[in-house]
């Protein structure tokens, strides 16, 4: 391993004066200030700490065989003499603390492969990288090791973090109570790949089913595909369908997407509708895990354009949707929420396409699919007390919504509730009321969530 040997001279000042520090040698020689030290004095602690910081830089530089001369140059003058050897190659990777996941998931992240030159900021990258696996539960201590072949070995700590969960939901007022499943495996079989799968009852007896398989890495590049499938029946008799195929490029927290899709509709007293669309989008996220739950910003902006035919016309239909949520804690008081926002922005729709508006996911104190908004925009703001991820909170949900009658509509539902989490147990339990109807109208949420 890295070997110093320094010398200091006679002609030394009186021990803990401030030392004046020469950096030389063959490059790369690192500045004082890269070695996270501001100052030397002459003593032997210090003197070692700047051998060993030094070393240690060179070493996460890929150099691991430096040396390095430390004389008196002058009176109140250390004078560091550097040189670097040989720049190491990366000879293997390995993974700690993930049983079950392979290891490539994690080695394919890296811009580097055995045999290239070992890079500093390849392996800082990496780290970015891990840390927005939504598996991971947090990246430990990155080691360098000197391998069997002179070359060096990058050893990483990971600590696993949920691989999915199973949740159900509740809606409830008087006789009307909805329900919801929902089972998401975000790394199916230790492969990284996605699964979701949503089904939801209806008041009037239909069922709605949402399906989303997420292949990772396709061709050995940061490219994955989505597969989406969704049915619905916003009213007794009336069932929509939709599919879709989606390409994802990833790089840090940013996603872009681009792909087609096709929607049906077959409302009870009309012909089918049709509509075969492209879409794009971006996502954006700087979310992290904290005590208290989440904390940071997530963005996603989704377009969609294409022909839409039935009711014996046809024409170009584009629509837009946006959400963003942030979350921030300053000790043990949270705030923040969400804004929801999008619509048609150009040419005729089918009523069965338009958002619908209402429930715990959008518009709480009112019931599931209340309003058909053909444009809308929702700001949740909320409010939250706890030390830990056991916290009471408070909030508003405020709308506006032009609706497929042409009218503009101004719902507003507040309320409040109490979430927590306990091993691998989570639960979430809120009453919402219309603002303009009083707490006569409330509705009961209930989710209850068990991680994987």
């Amino acid at each position: 391993m890295p070997h110093l040997v320094w010398l200091l001279l006679v002609m030394t000042p009186s021990a803990g004066d401030m030392l004046s520090v020469e950096m030389g040698g063959s490059p790369p020689v690192p500045e004082l200030y890269q070695l996270d030290l501001d100052s030397v004095v002459l003593s032997d602690s210090s003197i070692a700490l700047l051998q060993e910081r030094l070393l240690q830089w060179y070493l996460e530089e890929g150099y691991p065989f430096a040396s390095a001369g430390l004389y008196l140059s002058s009176p109140g003058t250390l004078a560091v003499n550097a040189v670097p050897g040989r720049r190491a190659l990366l000879e293997e990777v390995r993974i700690s603390g993930m049983p079950g996941t392979r290891p490539e998931v994690f080695v394919r992240l890296l811009p580097m492969k055995p045999g290239d030159p070992y890079s500093r900021e390849a392996v800082e990258e990496w780290v970015s990288r891990l840390e927005n696996l939504s598996f991971v539960g947090s990246v430990g201590q990155t080691r360098l090791l000197l391998g069997r072949l002179g070359n060096l070995v990058l050893e990483q700590d990971l600590e696993k973090g949920s691989s999915g969960y199973f949740s159900a939901s509740m809606d409830w007022q008087g006789d009307y109570l909805e329900g919801m499943g929902e089972v998401l495996f975000l790394n199916l079989a230790g492969t990284a790949r996605e699964l979701e799968i949503t089904g939801r009852t209806t008041e009037w007896g239909g069922f709605n089913a949402y399906l989303r398989y997420r292949e990772p890495w396709i061709f050995g590049i940061p490219l994955s595909l989505q597969l989406e499938l969704s049915q619905d029946t916003p009213e007794s008799a009336w069932v929509n369908r939709e599919g879709s195929l989606t390409g994802i490029w990833s790089f840090g927290g940013i996603e872009l997407m681009g792909g087609a899709g096709l929607w049906r509709g077959y409302p009870p007293d009309g012909d089918e509708e049709r509509y075969d669309f492209g879409l794009a989008g971006i996502s954006y996220s700087t979310r992290r895990r904290v005590s208290q739950g989440f904390r940071g910003l997530v963005l996603e902006m989704e377009g969609r354009t294409g022909n839409r035919t039935g009711g014996d016309s046809t024409g170009i239909l584009t629509m837009a949707e946006m959400t963003v949520r942030y979350d921030r804690y300053s000790g043990p008081l949270g705030y923040g929420g969400s804004l929801l926002a999008g619509g048609v922005m150009q040419g005729d729709w089918f009523t069965g396409l338009l958002q619908r508006l209402g429930g715990q996911s959008t518009l709480r104190g009112y019931p599931e699919d209340a309003f058909r908004g053909v444009r809308y925009a929702v700001a949740r703001p909320e409010v939250s007390l706890g030390e830990t991820e056991t916290r009471v909170y408070v909030f508003t949900d405020l709308a506006a919504v032009l609706t497929d009658g042409d009218e503009t509509r101004y719902p507003a539902g507040a309320g409040a509730g109490i979430r927590g989490r306990s091993g691998a147990f989570k639960a979430d339990a809120a009453v919402g009321f219309p603002l303009g109807e009083g707490v006569g109208s409330a509705r009961v949420y209930l989710r209850l969530t068990a991680s994987m």
